[in-house]
């Protein structure tokens, strides 16, 4: 099998993340009147502790921003390098900012990491020159960041989970099915209603987590794991409606099957 390419693979991670944040940007546009004066996420329950930030937040200024944001994930989506990459994590962090932390958790979070690493990855040449390494060992190194955060990502959430007794019994996964906020589709539910079913899919979801680092071991391995991660969110899509979740990993796994090339 040929290991992939640092710039290919830089290349396949940047489109990844564009469309991801094209997405959750679009969201956010079709949801825009929740953002008004008067909507659920109005500017005023921020307003005391963000005030010097108002220029940029209130609602109309917001707009702008996001309308900002989404052309610039167009032009990084596009292949144009200079300067996206950094002006696209600004209009991230203060979309972040704007929800406290983020509107859609750990999405919004791994789309910070991804596109921390490709402001580094984007100035590997004149980062590199300033400190006298080469501009594809920093590149290199923003991918196995992204890599690293991304086996974190699923090992550190399989290791709650198989700690915690709900989980091993599967109450916990059955809580989540049965809760009205989700959506679950009603033949999902049926399904899990069983106990042997509910045992499966949860002890499946916590071993894939927990046993996620063995990608690291050799490319095939990766394969398999990102295709089986590939999975497990396509069914969190399916049973909870967590779309961007899909994407924003989905950006992380050209960077994990890198570093598994990288392995002897």
């Amino acid at each position: 099998m040929t290991p992939p390419d640092a710039w290919t693979t830089l290349r396949l991670v940047e489109m990844v993340a564009a469309v991801a944040v094209i997405q959750g940007t679009l969201e956010l546009l079709a949801t825009r009147r929740a953002l008004a004066d008067d909507g659920t996420w109005r500017w005023a329950t921020l307003a005391r502790e963000l005030r010097w930030l108002a220029p940029l937040l209130v609602y109309r200024p917001f707009l702008a921003l996001l309308v900002a944001r989404l052309a610039l994930a167009v032009l990084l989506l596009t292949g144009v390098r200079p300067g996206v990459a950094p002006a696209l994590w600004v209009t991230s962090l203060l979309v972040n900012i704007r929800f406290r932390g983020s509107s859609n958790g750990g999405s919004d979070m791994m789309q910070m990491v991804v596109l921390t690493a490709l402001v580094v990855a984007h100035a590997a040449g004149p980062l590199g020159d300033w400190l006298g390494i080469p501009s594809g060992v920093l590149v290199s190194a923003a991918l196995l960041y992204v890599a690293a955060q991304a086996m974190m990502s699923y090992f550190i959430a399989g290791v709650v989970k198989i700690i915690n007794a709900p989980w091993r019994s599967g109450a916990a996964l059955a809580s989540f099915v049965a809760t009205p906020h989700f959506g679950t589709p009603a033949a999902l539910r049926r399904l899990l209603s069983g106990r042997t079913a509910l045992l499966a899919a949860s002890w499946s979801v916590m071993l894939f987590e927990c046993l996620f680092p063995v990608a690291f071991l050799n490319p095939r391995l990766a394969l398999v794991m990102v295709t089986i991660a590939g999975l497990f969110h396509l069914g969190n899509v399916a049973a909870f409606g967590l779309n961007r979740f899909l994407l924003a990993w989905a950006a992380t796994w050209p960077a994990v099957v890198y570093a598994s090339s990288l392995m002897p």
